[in-house]
């Protein structure tokens, strides 16, 4: 008991401070990166293949993945994603990432917070405050998950171990951050380098600098190729990113000593300066009070201001995460080297300038780039949601790029309509409310409808404009027919489903009030080419001939127009009918027919029949 009372005697007004700046940090980034996810404002790339990868390690197959390479290492060195993998042993839910990815960047900042503690504890807090408030910082945090934020963190812990001399610590640190991702060997490099000219301790300084070196150079010419069995490719990024350089290291060597114009043409395009220049400024340029710790940010910026990639250029997105923890460190490193009043005159315009960006630059509210509908789940969002959880773990998904994250817990899962050869989906699944990565709204409409309209998938659930098909060869409808119009186009049955206002459709469905929707999907095929266009009409009849509900179209919500359809050719035809009144399904009737969209001429049954009557049990 005097053990923690000792403990909490020693913890300071600005301990207590820090402790609840990071949980308030924490709390809201965890909350508004898992609404985020949750409103399926998520990717397949990367956060899909991310938590795939990540929750196969936890289940023994190391790093697999199935929505780009083989393996999630393969395309940027991260063994440390492995590190993660415990955490869905506690929770395997992919929100765990999220708050774990809070937790890292913000307590990146609370390192620097602790390195100051003895010495000048108001002076760290406050440029840990400040830290928190730089727009790049929730811009990044706000990206889904990255594998990087384990790097910001580490090098966090290496800078302070650096500069208590704790060189073993230091290193664990580095390496921790090098294994996150091949560039940042960089970080290895100017340690070294500042080992070697500032603290002059000359074996550990060389040492330091050659592993980054050697490790900047070893991972993207070797192992990387290596991974993607094309040793010949050279680095599998330089072709996206650094494509001006060349692929292989003779040639990128070969570019910078002879053409270091082109690199600097890339890297001093008024928009990027105007970049840099935006980053820098919500640091009150207080870094430049300590230039060698400032120094530590030059070769990711550079790394990032050669590429090609407008991206990265522009320090958007994830990849400024880097450098805005060196950027704090420097400020906060100048800032100690201020004496008195202009100590405080500093850090008043540190917590100034970190407060304008965050409202001049932020994606956080109340900043100007906060967007309040990336983090409202609604009613569907939900609904999605537990159909998705529905769906055997053991079936191999293709789904849509927004619902790929939500269904990445499986060895098979591919993003619509990309597959492997030999591996047919069990199950494809689409929203058409959601994003149509990879196609145009008009491309996912056609490919929407072949799917709709095919024989091969069932609508095995739905859920609004989540549709699940499930893989059957050919599809049966679960009322047969088999009658025939003009002697051309014959349904051969039909099956009905039902949803309450804004609820999952089902077949077990009885009463319905009114605004509940029915789904008949007709199944049609074409015995004889017809030559002209028809509109199916569908019409929910009581049992006096009241209709109460109505829908014509041409077949496959106009997507298959009879004209056109070969003979042989088989339709699936769903139409959507709105009840008007309340009513029981097991009353209702379903009058089907065919007219000529021009004139509104029947199209006959046999026996001149206009329509044909279907029970709706």
């Amino acid at each position: 008991m005097m053990k923690v009372r000792d403990v909490l005697n020693r913890i300071t007004v600005t301990d207590w401070l820090a402790l609840a700046l990071l949980l308030l940090y924490v709390v809201v980034f965890a909350t508004l990166t898992i609404n985020q996810h949750m409103s399926f404002n998520t990717n397949a790339l990367d956060l899909g293949k991310f938590d795939q990868a990540i929750w196969n390690t936890a289940n023994g197959r190391f790093f697999a993945v199935t929505l780009a390479e083989d393996s999630v290492i393969a395309s940027h060195f991260s063994p440390t994603l492995a590190l993660y993998a415990p955490l869905y042993w506690i929770w395997p839910d992919v929100r765990i990432l999220f708050v774990a990815q809070s937790l890292l960047l913000g307590g990146a900042g609370f390192l620097l917070y602790l390195f100051f503690r003895r010495t000048n504890p108001w002076l760290g807090l406050v440029v840990f405050a400040a830290y928190l408030m730089h727009p790049a910082l929730h811009q990044v945090n706000l990206v889904e998950f990255r594998r990087s934020t384990l790097a910001v963190f580490a090098t966090s812990f290496a800078l302070l171990h650096l500069l208590r001399r704790n060189y073993g610590w230091m290193a664990l640190g580095l390496a921790l951050a090098m294994l996150s991702k091949e560039d940042m060997s960089l970080t290895a490099v100017v340690f070294g380098l500042y080992i070697l000219l500032v603290q002059r301790s000359y074996l550990i300084g060389l040492l330091t600098a050659a592993v980054g070196l050697a490790w900047f150079v070893l991972v993207p010419f070797a192992i990387l190729p290596s991974l993607l069995a094309a040793p010949e490719e050279g680095y599998v990024h330089a072709g996206s990113y650094y494509s001006y350089l060349g692929g292989t290291l003779p040639e990128i060597l070969n570019t910078v000593v002879t053409k270091p114009a082109v690199i600097l043409e890339h890297m001093l395009r008024p928009i990027r300066l105007r970049a840099v220049f935006n980053f820098f400024w919500p640091a009150a340029f207080l870094f430049l009070l300590a230039p060698e710790i400032a120094f530590f940010m030059l070769p990711h910026l550079g790394f990032l201001l050669a590429s090609e990639y407008n991206v990265m250029g522009r320090l958007e997105a994830w990849y400024p995460a880097m450098l805005v923890i060196l950027l704090y460190w420097a400020a906060a490193v100048g800032l100690s080297r201020l004496r008195g009043r202009w100590q405080k005159i500093g850090m008043v315009l540190l917590l100034a300038a970190s407060f304008a960006g965050w409202m001049t630059q932020s994606r956080l509210w109340p900043g100007p780039h906060y967007d309040p509908t990336r983090y409202q789940v609604t009613g569907h969002h939900r609904q999605v949601e537990t159909v998705l959880q529905s769906l055997p773990a053991a079936a191999i998904v293709m789904a849509q790029d927004p619902l790929v994250p939500h269904l990445s817990h499986r060895e098979n899962i591919y993003i619509f309509p990309w597959t492997r050869r030999g591996n047919q989906p069990d199950f494809v699944v689409l929203d058409r409310e959601m994003r149509p990565y990879p196609y145009s709204a008009d491309e996912y409409r056609t490919r929407f409808y072949e799917i709709l309209a095919g024989d091969t998938y069932e609508i095995a659930q739905q859920a609004g404009s989540l549709y699940v098909f499930e893989y059957v060869e050919t599809a049966v409808p679960a009322v047969a027919v088999n009658e025939t119009w003009g002697d051309s186009f014959t349904l051969q049955g039909y099956s009905i489903a039902a949803a309450l206002p804004d609820e999952i459709y089902t077949a077990d469905l009885e009463e319905l009030p009114a605004g509940s929707t029915l789904r008949v999907a007709l199944n049609w095929q074409v015995t004889a080419e017809m030559g002209q266009n028809y509109t199916v009409f569908v019409h929910a009849v009581t049992p006096d001939g009241r209709v109460v509900a109505q829908h014509d179209s041409w077949p496959a919500d106009t997507h298959r127009p009879t004209s056109v359809l070969p003979a042989g050719e088989k339709v699936r035809d769903v139409h959507y009918l709105t009840l008007m009144e309340a009513a029981s399904l097991d009353d209702l009737s379903f009058r089907v027919g065919l007219y000529e969209a021009t004139t509104g001429e029947k199209l006959m049954l046999e026996g001149e029949r206009p329509f044909l009557l279907l029970p709706g049990e």
